[in-house]
């Protein structure tokens, strides 16, 4: 369980209202489901909520991070094994799918399991059996699986470097959490709430926002997510105190030369890859329209053009691409 007891937080943007609507539909449901998004978004904490609004909410909850293990704990965190079957293995070890009993568990980072893994938990998820390292018969589960991941996966799947069987899966139902930038509305109860979090682990009093700050705030695109917002009003409580007043713009200045250095570096990057300015202003537009779910205007705002301006560069690539 998270130690924190508020960690989702629930936006009033269309977007978040969107998103706990389906957490409302799928916690009555006993399907698997995969989470995706950035990270830093808040993927774990949305599993966590799909947990406690289910029937299975008196359950365990047991989450595993696996892109946090070696490769070659994984299949011992996940499926247990019994005394003797490697060196080191001095008792049994019940693996985190039994440990999860009739409740939920979470994988988080399934994109980043082998290739051996990936046969492992899709026998798993097909039959409802573990296989401890080093038994002889398998054992039968009852948790729910809910599954995290990144963009990177659906990219793993299309090059064929993650199988598509247990990609079907995974992935009966896919859960998306947007981005903080999509969410900007979202941007001062998230402070508010974070802030709240904040102070708690620190021991210190809450600093209020300034105006400026609340502004400075909502223009920052977070690129790191809710995880981001955190560190930041970590950052200004830590290094101002309890008795520096609100919180000044000024204060969040780094924000600023994050994102030049941010910038820089894509820059950097895109130009290694061979991109020119005309293809980079291509695969900017596509982006953001894809993030705004093809709302133009939206798109538009996130390109810091006009509806207009967008409108003549897609007219413009429909005409060279015919």
């Amino acid at each position: 369980m998270s130690k924190y007891k508020n960690s989702y937080f629930k936006g009033v943007s269309s977007a978040s209202i969107d998103l706990d609507d389906q957490l409302d539909r799928l916690s009555n449901s006993e399907t698997t489901v995969l989470i995706v998004g950035e990270a830093g978004c808040g993927k774990n904490e949305v599993a966590r909520q799909l947990h406690q609004r289910s029937a299975r909410a008196a359950e365990p909850l047991v989450e595993v991070s696996l892109d946090a293990l070696s490769p070659s704990l994984v299949e011992s965190e996940l499926f247990g094994h019994v005394e003797g079957a490697f060196t080191g293995a001095e008792m049994d070890r019940v693996g985190r799918f039994q440990r999860a009993g009739c409740g939920t568990l979470v994988l988080d980072g399934v994109e980043t399991l082998s290739e051996l893994l990936q046969v492992k938990l899709l026998r798993a998820l097909q039959e409802r059996v573990v296989e401890p390292v080093g038994a002889n018969e398998g054992v039968k589960v009852e948790a729910r699986v809910i599954a995290t991941a990144t963009p990177e996966l659906e990219r793993r799947v299309r090059d064929g470097g993650y199988r598509k069987d247990l990609w079907y899966r995974l992935a009966v139902v896919v859960l998306e959490v947007p981005p903080l930038r999509a969410r900007s509305a979202d941007v001062p109860l998230f402070a508010a709430l974070l802030i709240e979090r904040v102070v708690a682990k620190l021991g210190l009093e809450a600093r209020s926002l300034s105006p400026a700050a609340s502004l400075c705030l909502a223009a920052h695109t977070w690129p790191g997510n809710v995880r981001e917002l955190e560190n930041a009003l970590e950052r200004v409580h830590a290094l101002g105190g309890s008795e520096a007043g609100a919180i000044s713009a000024g204060e969040l200045s780094f924000l600023e030369d994050e994102r030049d250095a941010g910038a820089q570096d894509l820059a950097r990057a895109a130009l290694a890859r061979g991109l020119s300015l005309e293809e980079w202003n291509q695969e900017m537009i596509r982006a953001a329209l894809s993030e705004q779910g093809g709302n133009k205007s939206a798109a538009a705002r996130r390109l810091g053009i006009t509806r207009r301006a967008l409108d003549y560069r897609l007219r413009e690539d429909q005409e060279k691409g015919a």
